[in-house]
């Protein structure tokens, strides 16, 4: 799939980087509303454990319901049996460990509006990352492209989210190609412990069904969040009477496009990409949070987890 070149027609280098040689992300900013929409959510600490239930957490016994618990731990059957109101009591794994892989390609480094995917997903992650961190779990970070750029192994101290936000933030790390099988490959031969979690973040466009083994083997020994993050030009062309040139992010081949030819044929090209996608995740046990860089996230993300806290795991 095409894609256009970089916002404002400006190399890489000069469109990813603010004055000082960053990234523009707003870390505080991104913790702050993903606080703020999770509060409205009630208990914040509730949703967390019922998010990783899957395999997170191990149930253990039953105890009286509360009226400040979340009502989908209640187990209605032991409630009938015992003529009281059961809620289901676990185990918590105390040494958890999650870790964000991050696609850092070229395709990442495309917007068409104000913020490019690979700044919107940065927010993401550090926001997530500081509601696991806040919650006393270890967070980790694995930024790839057609190699693992980075890894970061799980930890739980004061320094680990500042050391997310430098990498996350530093554009020399940014750009090349995609390999997400590699990526996982190598993943998976570092990690072996059980009680731990993945969110796999990208835009996905360069993920085929010969992924689904790779996914499989990750989806069905962890449990595996996707985050598919896109800009609105990554599913729609723009409403516009004249050409344009577009750029493959990752050959760099051209090509010029007229949008009231070509736009039918690029969204049914897309709707069958993500159809794909969506299928191939579904059967390697990977739920998908989409996002998109015009629209705030944290609803979205919020949504999504109290979807999964009412299913148990799983959506």
């Amino acid at each position: 799939m095409v894609k256009l070149k970089l916002k404002k027609k400006n190399s890489p280098k000069e469109n990813v980087a603010s004055e000082k040689g960053k990234l523009k992300i707003n870390f505080p900013g991104a913790v702050t509303q993903l606080e703020a929409v999770l509060h409205k959510f009630f208990v914040k600490k509730i949703l967390y454990d019922t998010m990783f239930r899957g395999r997170g957490l191990e149930f253990e016994s039953y105890r009286t319901f509360e009226s400040f618990d979340d009502a989908n731990i209640i187990d209605w059957k032991a409630s009938l049996r015992s003529n009281n109101i059961l809620a289901r009591r676990y185990i918590q794994e105390r040494d958890l460990g999650i870790y964000f892989i991050v696609d850092v390609s070229n395709s990442m480094l495309f917007g068409s509006g104000n913020k490019l995917k690979a700044e919107h997903a940065a927010e993401v992650v550090g926001a997530l990352s500081h509601l696991i961190s806040t919650a006393g779990d270890k967070v980790g970070l694995v930024m790839f492209n057609e190699d693992v750029v980075k890894i970061l192994r799980p930890s739980s101290s004061k320094n680990q989210i500042h050391l997310f936000m430098k990498f996350l933030s530093d554009p020399s790390l940014y750009g090349g190609g995609f390999d997400l099988d590699k990526a996982i490959k190598h993943v998976l031969t570092v990690v072996k412990k059980s009680y731990t979690i993945f969110f796999i973040v990208s835009d996905f466009i360069k993920v085929k069904k010969s992924s689904e083994k790779s996914l499989s083997l990750i989806g069905s020994r962890f449990e595996t969040v996707a985050i598919m993050v896109r800009d609105p030009m990554d599913e729609k062309l723009p409403d516009i009477k004249y050409q344009f040139a577009l750029q493959d992010p990752y050959s760099h081949r051209q090509m010029v496009m007229d949008p009231s030819v070509a736009s039918e044929g690029y969204e049914k090209l897309v709707a069958r990409q993500k159809e794909l996608l969506k299928d191939v995740f579904n059967r390697s046990q990977i739920d998908m949070l989409e996002l998109m860089t015009d629209k705030p996230f944290a609803y979205t993300t919020a949504t999504f987890l109290k979807s999964r806290s009412a299913k148990g795991g799983r959506l």
